[in-house]
């Protein structure tokens, strides 16, 4: 097995040595793990990739929230809100989505249910696809997957469009 030599500065001993810990005692793995996941980010990040954190779960009004990260190398393809209030400008209520790319070519879709009233909860879900949805296709959620939307017709066709794809329906 090939040897390398690992100079350690005085004030990172401490840290190697808490990694060392942490990675069950194998250092060698530890840091190559580390490597593995630099390499994998820089590369991505130089095909227009970068680290995505999505939050997702329940926040609720009196501050009880249940939510959690998700988190990914992708690139944003499209985004869009669709207002649903019952004020005359309905910017009162709505739903925000954002449409992903990974860096492996997945569809990631997150969708934000969300309420300015004082006593209702916001709500987020996301879903990993093989390929964007078709126009009318619901898309079951990965959090809960009984709650199904579907995209907006307008934000399916902007993530097509920086994909390289044709969405259009064809009748004939």
């Amino acid at each position: 097995m090939p040897n390398k030599t690992i100079y350690v500065r005085e004030e990172d001993v401490e840290l190697f040595e808490k990694a060392e810990q942490l990675g069950g005692d194998n250092l060698s793995a530890t840091i190559a793990e580390a490597l593995r996941r630099l390499v994998a980010t820089e590369e991505a990040r130089k095909r227009g990739f970068e680290e995505i954190t999505l939050k997702v779960g329940v926040w609720r009004p009196q501050g009880d929230s249940d939510t959690r990260p998700v988190k990914f190398l992708g690139r944003k393809l499209a985004e869009g809100t669709v207002y649903t209030g019952q004020l005359a400008s309905r910017d009162d209520r709505g739903f925000d989505y954002r449409i992903y790319q990974t860096q492996t070519g997945k569809i990631v879709i997150r969708w934000m249910r969300w309420s300015r009233w004082d006593k209702e909860s916001g709500y987020a879900d996301y879903a990993v696809l093989e390929s964007l949805p078709g126009y009318d296709q619901r898309v079951a959620g990965t959090l809960d997957p009984d709650w199904e939307v579907v995209v907006p017709g307008d934000i399916l066709q902007e993530a097509a469009e920086a994909i390289g794809q044709d969405l259009a329906e064809w009748i004939e």
